[in-house]
């Protein structure tokens, strides 16, 4: 059950909480009670409510961090400098809950004796709301950018759709949203970068001028080449609501034509599906409106019911922007079905939608994994398929139907998403059009249609055998995407040999 032992782990006080659980159950048995399992239980329930109380209280974890003023940037950025300036390794902090999924890749690795603090590096230092652009500090997350751009009527070109995403991380990290379609990877909408190097410099990165190959060549380098400080980022124009509509596909080939047709139609500014399996899908768009028509009610979604419960019905509805922009943050897409019990409306109101953040189930898994599953040897044979591949949208309909061949979820899986008439084993993927990029680390054709496949499960069987670590499954699909013309992002787990890497990725700008 995840309730109580989510908040107290989130909370950092599973192994107190279940101290004081036995102490109560101890006492009350040596009073003579006969139902001191039910005090000892009732004492690890009230601690749980203790928890999602102080929680409500204190607000989320990670909460929008406002503006900041330039003088202050300027003193903290004089202070890195000096600190990257000294010999030996440095390890980037940035305060907030990692969205990089190599869950035996990163567990592993321990703690660098010097952290380069880039903590304080939240903050929204100006919009210009007359030629549409920001100056935001690289550590921001998408809800701060977001929270600061929308109260001015404006919003980020592409907003990917999980709020701890930093910004400086969805440049390096190839982040991707609804809007990308048109608008691109979030990279597209760069105007310039101010970038800490390994020798203490600082330099200001363009398209044009002395550092225009570093600037080309940030896209998919997760820090390899420097740590954002400073970004400038072109913004559009935004209103308080959205119109979104959902349209059934039943085949892979109608779903891909569905999409690409959502694509061609100037009038929406959203575009994003979910494939169930093999059987069909969803296309979802959406389109920005100052108000919705009378006797239309504004759905709101995430405490109850969860957005990805309803992409399974056809039909119309409207949304306040910010709801549409985190739709998917409150179950990480559908990623908590993996989490027992979270599906459950009385659970979710008790954790709350402080809790319910793909932030916290981020930090509530790693803890899990590393303090129980790894030491009782309980998922030495589970596999997490978590991977983003982009696909030319020629190719995306076979692709779909390879890739269901390929990772058995549907048999093995934990995640499940399915409508009346299909089978009760479909599961969902995730379809972003966007468009490709000329960035140095990812080839691609720039402007040609791809659609990127978002997947998020755990495998259980006989094919997983030896789990993440020989990761047979995220191997199988790597390969598959290899061989269809497909590029895969770099923010998951990859098994790649160092020259099949710096051959799909162009390797060579690494050496310049």
């Amino acid at each position: 059950m995840m309730w109580p032992v989510f908040p107290l782990v989130v909370e950092g006080v599973l192994g107190q909480a279940l101290l004081a659980s036995g102490c109560a159950g101890l006492f009350l048995r040596l009073r003579g009670w006969t139902s001191w399992p039910l005090g000892s239980l009732s004492t690890l329930l009230g601690l749980g409510l203790v928890c999602r109380v102080r929680r409500t209280m204190l607000g989320p974890w990670t909460c929008p961090a406002g503006r900041g003023s330039r003088e202050e940037h300027h003193k903290r950025v004089e202070v890195l400098k000096e600190l990257a300036k000294h010999a030996g390794r440095l390890r980037m902090f940035k305060g907030t809950t990692s969205n990089t999924f190599r869950t035996n890749q990163t567990l592993g690795h321990k703690p660098s004796q010097r952290n380069l603090d880039l903590s304080n590096f939240v903050h929204v230092l100006e919009i210009n709301v007359e030629e549409l652009w920001c100056d935001i500090e690289a550590c921001a997350t998408f809800e701060t950018f977001t929270a600061e751009t929308l109260a001015v009527c404006t919003a980020p070109l592409v907003v990917p759709e999980l709020r701890t995403i930093t910004v400086g991380g969805a440049v390096v990290g190839l982040g991707m949203g609804s809007s990308s379609y048109r608008h691109g990877f979030f990279h597209e909408g760069l105007m310039e970068a101010d970038v800490l190097l390994a020798t203490g410099d600082v330099v200001t990165a363009s398209a044009e001028g002395q550092h225009a190959d570093l600037f080309r060549a940030l896209p998919n380098s997760l820090g390899a080449l420097g740590y954002l400080l400073r970004l400038r980022l072109r913004l559009q124009r935004s209103m308080p609501m959205v119109r979104l509509d959902k349209v059934w596909c039943s085949s892979p080939e109608a779903l891909v034509e569905g999409l690409t047709a959502a694509c061609s139609k100037q009038d929406t500014d959203f575009v994003d599906g979910v494939a169930l399996g093999d059987k069909g899908g969803m296309v979802i768009t959406a389109s920005f409106v100052a108000i919705p028509p009378k006797a239309c009610p504004v759905q709101k979604y995430g405490l109850w019911s969860p957005f990805y419960s309803s992409i399974v019905k056809e039909g119309t509805e409207f949304m306040q922007t910010t709801d549409y922009i985190w739709r998917w943050d409150a179950d990480c897409f559908w990623f908590t079905q993996v989490f027992p019990s979270l599906r459950w409306c009385l659970v979710r109101w008790l954790c709350g939608a402080e809790l319910l953040r793909s932030d916290v189930y981020r930090a509530f898994s790693d803890a899990v994994v590393v303090n129980l599953f790894k030491l009782l040897g309980l998922n030495k044979d589970e596999e997490r398929i978590i991977q983003n591949c982009v696909m030319p949208v020629a190719r995306a309909a076979e692709w779909i139907q390879k890739f269901v061949r390929v990772v058995p979820s549907g048999r093995i899986g934990k995640i499940k998403l399915t409508k009346p008439g299909l089978p009760p084993t479909t599961v969902p993927i995730w379809l972003c059009p966007v468009k490709g990029t000329d960035s140095s680390l990812m080839p691609m054709q720039a402007d040609l249609l791809y659609i990127n496949f978002g997947f998020w499960d755990a495998l259980d069987g006989p094919e997983t055998k030896g789990g993440n670590t020989a990761g047979r499954i995220n191997r199988a699909l790597e390969t598959l995407c290899t061989t269809m013309g497909g590029k895969k992002t770099l923010h998951s787990s990859c098994y790649f040999l160092e020259e099949e890497f710096y051959k799909q990725y162009n390797g060579n700008v690494y050496h310049r």
